[in-house]
């Protein structure tokens, strides 16, 4: 049974848990925090998530505050209502489905598997929280269907992105790739990357405008056509990697 007049006595009786205040609070002002801190964080976006967590494992007594209602800043995912409140779109159709059944990326979040920031993440204990996940597989829009990029030689003999001998053409590429090592000349079969332009590199293997495109983009990650004109080295060192 509840007796909301006797748990009002004892409340009365024990006292309620007075707000924190502090002598450099102003007058009439209140506390949004319960105490004092080693460092305040603004923002909730990776770089500072980052920040937030080394501070924490040495030991440090860390307050992280966003103006946002959600976590994550320009990296957050979103459910559907949040998503459609962020860009002001009214309210999600009906037909849409579940806020549950949705978590939309702001941006992608594609790190490497072997890199300093993955090394950071796991130092700060994050897998407590969160899962990593290979990448099994990009894909572009071409001739009206979604098609599978190629990451290996037979991956590149079954796309149906290029034609028989375009294929060809691309196997040989990806296996001079594959092979090529900086400081072996053995391995570069007479092209110096350092002074050959990617458009050149391409051209020496006789393949297609669309299929630099998609080597360069969907593959390599340029943002833009400006790599073409530059020593191939570094493009080719992003395609090893990515």
């Amino acid at each position: 049974i509840f007796d909301q007049n006797c748990c009002l006595t004892m409340a009365e009786e024990e006292g309620q848990p007075k707000e924190p205040t502090f002598e450099w609070l102003p007058e009439g002002m209140k506390a949004l925090a319960d105490g004092e801190y080693d460092a305040i964080v603004l923002g909730t976006g990776l770089k500072e998530c980052v920040i937030s967590g080394l501070l924490s494992v040495q030991g440090k007594k860390v307050l992280q505050v966003d103006r946002n209602g959600y976590y994550g800043a320009d990296g957050a995912s979103l459910n559907l209502t949040t998503l459609f409140e962020k860009f002001q779109a009214g309210t999600p159709p009906e037909g849409l489905g579940a806020n549950r059944d949705y978590n939309v990326d702001l941006i992608p979040k594609f790190i490497m598997a072997t890199g300093n920031l993955t090394k950071m993440l796991l130092h700060t204990k994050v897998t407590r929280y969160l899962e990593f996940k290979s990448i099994t597989g990009s894909y572009v829009y071409a001739s009206g269907k979604v098609q599978k990029v190629p990451a290996n030689p037979s991956e590149a003999l079954a796309s149906g992105l290029m034609g028989l001998f375009e294929k060809r053409r691309f196997r040989s590429f990806l296996i001079y790739v594959d092979a090529y090592k900086e400081e072996d000349p053995s391995t570069h079969a007479g092209r110096d990357l350092t002074t050959m332009t990617m458009r050149q590199l391409y051209t020496d293997f006789g393949m297609q405008p669309a299929t630099h495109e998609f080597i360069s983009h969907a593959m390599c990650l340029e943002l833009d056509d400006t790599h073409m004109d530059k020593p191939a080295l570094p493009t080719v060192k992003a395609l090893q990697t990515y």
